[in-house]
């Protein structure tokens, strides 16, 4: 959940930018032949090109990076949701390069080669939905851009467009004029989107002179028609059905605008950062950091704490547009002399392991794994030693805690904390975050019903034990078609075979089948040791009062031990928010509430404790 890996599909911009960003490092290539010296000297910089698929082609932009060993290769193909995306793979051989890019449900392949002294490129899909995966390898061109926050004269312009519901995106336009022609890129750092080239659009005739026009070549294609204003810009922003208006103030400088997050944990550190590698029963490996507090160590060990991820493909830190919420919780648990472990999802960063055909019961499995793993260090008390688990990694700890993780049935957790954890199965769950998020959108509620009761449609078809595919597609591109009405475009022919693919791809896969009937309560219910359940009032994707309500239900008629927190005014990712919009999380600058990770640590502390003392200070 944290990962939207089952947000609604809103065909907008700013859904499209909210995406899941892997942190793969590239296969460098060392010692090439003249000929792939040739190639690689003529990639080094930025390209974009227009890739002719069915239902509109596909923007592409890529930029290769030379190293001390080699080269490096990154993708933005924003209608895939690859921002800025590192190739998984890439090799240069006889005057091709051939390269790999992929992230949850897409993997695609791209060639690059010099044909009479002009580059030429190759594209094809490589894993991905079935209509997709049908598609021939198309040929294009790319064209290289100019290195533009470095040209002469070369100016960046800030703005804040006001999104309908109350939230806000930062955006900065970097415009320039190159051998004569005029270019712009954008970035939007909230939203992990940086250095997005622009394309050039025909100005209204109604407009002052000196206006000027750029599109972005996002899923739905948006503008900015803007006009002078004092030395910079003022216009609309439209999109579909959008049309905002915009003001931009002239900054200093072309930089990209900072990333860093203030809460981020700034060396030197008050504790050890220790790189393991957890072997599995199911014969994969999960890396990760174990972090140990400073100071005199117990004589039983310190407290410690296993992290699981939310949704979708997560790197260790749970990694979010700019924010590292597990490192940051790592951080402050060993300043208050708590050990913790994070790690990399199956298959993700420097995890091995397939991680496409994982469910919820296999990542209780790896969470499980890493608590055998934890307990068994010297650093660490096993009688003090717990789960951790955000979003659908609160189910995960559940499963563990209760003995119904299949490979690890005797792990035993010494406390379960739930940040934003479910309490009732995911198609419910699914459901009622639609209705949560379309209506904080500010969506008409007439609307937000039909499109609520299109998903509660395909959700039953697909918990059916056999998948009737006809009626399951329609009851998709059913729900796709009304999504997209909203914005004011329109499913035509050439769409509607590679939605309904997409659809049927989305709600079969092994994870969506298990999570939308997976009913938590179950394991809850079994859960013996102490649990902290802590949600915010305003989570639009994990209702509170919903998934509380149903956790200490279960748990109560279990017999367990719970204590609930309710933070008022709190998001899914436990920040300070106006709406709980997901569209907010990059925006706001708090990666998580201080006061919420001193209520965990206090717990965590709490449980067998008789009188220890933090090691650090904050």
């Amino acid at each position: 959940m944290s990962r939207n890996r089952f947000m609604p599909r809103l065909a907008t911009f700013l859904a499209v930018v909210i995406a899941s960003i892997a942190t793969i490092d590239c296969t460098a290539i060392a010692g090439p032949s003249q000929e792939d010296r040739t190639l690689r000297s003529r990639l080094i910089g930025r390209w974009m090109a227009s890739i002719p698929v069915p239902g509109g082609g596909l923007h592409l932009q890529a930029r290769f990076i030379e190293q001390e060993d080699g080269i490096a290769a990154y993708a933005t193909i924003p209608q895939l949701a690859m921002l800025d995306q590192p190739a998984t793979s890439l090799r240069v051989v006889d005057g091709t390069m051939d390269t790999e890019f992929g992230r949850a449900g897409f993997r695609v392949g791209i060639d690059w080669a010099i044909a009479e002294g002009t580059v030429t490129g190759r594209f094809a899909f490589l894993e991905g939905p079935p209509g997709l995966m049908e598609l021939e390898a198309v040929d294009f061109t790319p064209v290289m851009r100019p290195a533009l926050r470095t040209a002469e004269g070369a100016t960046r312009h800030d703005g804040t467009l006001e999104i309908p519901g109350g939230g806000e995106l930062v955006l900065s336009l970097v415009l320039a004029e190159v051998d004569g022609r005029p270019h712009g890129l954008i970035d939007i750092p909230a939203q992990g989107l940086v250095g997005l080239y622009l394309r050039e659009c025909d100005v209204p005739e109604d407009l002052p002179a000196g206006s000027i026009c750029w599109s972005i070549p996002a899923g739905v294609e948006a503008t900015f028609v803007l006009s002078p204003s004092a030395d910079s810009w003022e216009g609309r922003f439209r999109q579909g059905a959008l049309d905002l208006p915009i003001a931009f103030t002239r900054a200093p400088d072309a930089a990209v605008v900072s990333m860093r997050r203030p809460q981020d944990p700034v060396p030197p550190f008050p504790y050890e950062e220790i790189e393991v590698v957890v072997a599995t029963k199911a014969g994969h490996e999960l890396a990760g950091t174990l972090v140990v507090p400073g100071g005199e160590r117990p004589a039983s060990g310190f407290p410690a704490v296993v992290m699981a991820t939310g949704s979708g493909a997560q790197n260790r830190d749970e990694e979010l547009l700019g924010h590292r919420p597990f490192r940051l919780l790592a951080d402050r648990f060993a300043r208050a002399g708590i050990a913790s472990l994070r790690l990399d999802d199956r298959g993700i960063a420097g995890s091995t392991g397939e991680f496409e055909t994982a469910t919820t019961r296999d990542f209780a499995n790896d969470a499980a794994a890493g608590l055998d793993f934890l307990r068994a260090r010297p650093e660490t008390d096993a009688t003090r030693t717990g789960l951790l688990g955000h979003s659908e990694g609160g189910t995960v700890v559940a499963l563990v805690a209760a003995g119904l993780a299949s490979d690890y049935p005797g792990s035993a957790p010494a406390f379960v904390v739930s940040i934003a954890g479910c309490g009732v199965d995911g198609g419910r769950l699914l459901v009622d975050q639609m209705s949560r998020i379309y209506l904080a959108s500010g969506v008409d509620e007439a609307d937000a019903v039909r499109i609520v009761e299109l998903q509660a449609k395909a959700i039953e078809l697909a918990r059916a034990d056999e998948t009737d595919e006809v009626a399951l597609g329609d009851a998709m591109v059913d729900l796709q078609r009304a999504q997209l009405e909203l914005t004011g475009s329109e499913i035509d022919d050439g769409m509607e075979a590679s939605l309904r693919a997409a659809g049927l791809q989305l709600m079969t896969t092994p994870w969506m089948r298990e999570f939308i009937r997976l009913d938590p309560a179950d394991a809850w219910r079994r859960v013996e040791v102490p649990i902290l359940a802590i949600n915010g009032t305003l989570d639009l994707q994990v209702s509170a009062d919903l998934n509380l309500d149903a956790i200490e239900a279960a748990v109560e008629a279990g017999g367990g031990d719970l204590r609930i927190v309710r933070l008022e005014g709190f998001n899914h990712m436990l920040q300070p928010t106006t709406t709980g919009l997901p569209t907010e999380y990059g925006a706001i600058e708090t990666t998580m509430d201080e006061t919420a990770m001193r209520i965990m640590a206090e717990f965590i502390r709490s449980v067998g404790e008789t009188s220890p003392s933090p090691s650090g200070g904050e």
